[in-house]
């Protein structure tokens, strides 16, 4: 069991969805005194210091939840090693937190939750696929161990040769996405269909549209607060 010292929720520009998640959950950690967990929140195109949503204030005052001083935080390599676990606004912040540190325990929010409607079935496919697509991977690069290695030696050693180089490794990358086409093309077709994996986003809309996105995000903090309890 991994015990949780730091919880790390990511959204876009950090000025609704992840700090309406962040204090949020700070709320529900006061009734629990004896669990102590930092939560913070990022931003993966913020910057350190901008200011809340107006409408994000608003509709968390409604909550009888302050966040009028909370200043925006741009995402880092840095914050997500402090996390131990990560929690996104979308499939999206989700595959931009693995770029930057595969191995991060990140989940969306609502996948966390287990709030994903009736979509089940296609989350489950993808991630068939998914698995399909790191096997052949695998499979594809033990084939072209040799010739890979060979070219990445010419590379570093034979800067005249450097350009042909290149462009071999260029010709297997392509020949690897050829070789998993179809099941990246199956990959987006369910993505389409399962949309309901991301938590709405109200930027730039009305207070109406924030209040929905804030009864979201504490609907799924909620069942995912119960969870992280459950495995505490």
């Amino acid at each position: 069991m991994i015990i949780l010292k730091t919880v790390l929720f990511v959204c876009t520009g950090n000025t609704c969805r992840s700090p309406m998640a962040e204090a949020i959950m700070k709320e529900l950690l006061k009734k629990h005194s004896n669990y102590d967990v930092k939560i913070i929140s990022a931003g993966t195109v913020a910057m350190d210091g901008q200011v809340i949503s107006k409408h994000a204030i608003e509709v968390m005052k409604e909550k009888k939840i302050d966040i009028q001083e909370y200043e925006t935080t741009q995402l880092t390599k840095e914050r997500i090693d402090e996390a131990d676990l990560i929690l996104t606004m979308t499939r999206n912040h989700k595959e931009q937190v693995l770029r930057i540190l595969p191995e991060a325990k990140v989940y969306t929010l609502k996948e966390y939750a287990g709030n994903v409607d009736s979509e089940q079935e296609p989350v489950r496919e993808i991630q068939k696929i998914q698995r399909m697509i790191e096997k052949k991977k695998v499979e594809f690069y033990k084939e072209n161990k040799e010739k890979i290695e060979s070219l990445r030696k010419q590379r570093e050693n034979l800067t005249k040769d450097l350009e042909n180089v290149l462009m071999e490794i260029q010709n297997l990358e392509m020949k690897m996405l050829k070789y998993i086409e179809d099941e990246q093309r199956e990959i987006t077709y369910l993505q389409n269909k399962n949309p309901s994996i991301d938590v709405l986003d109200p930027f730039g809309q009305s207070a109406e549209v924030y209040r929905a996105c804030a009864d979201e995000i504490e609907e799924n903090i909620n069942v995912a607060f119960k969870k992280i309890l459950d495995n505490h």
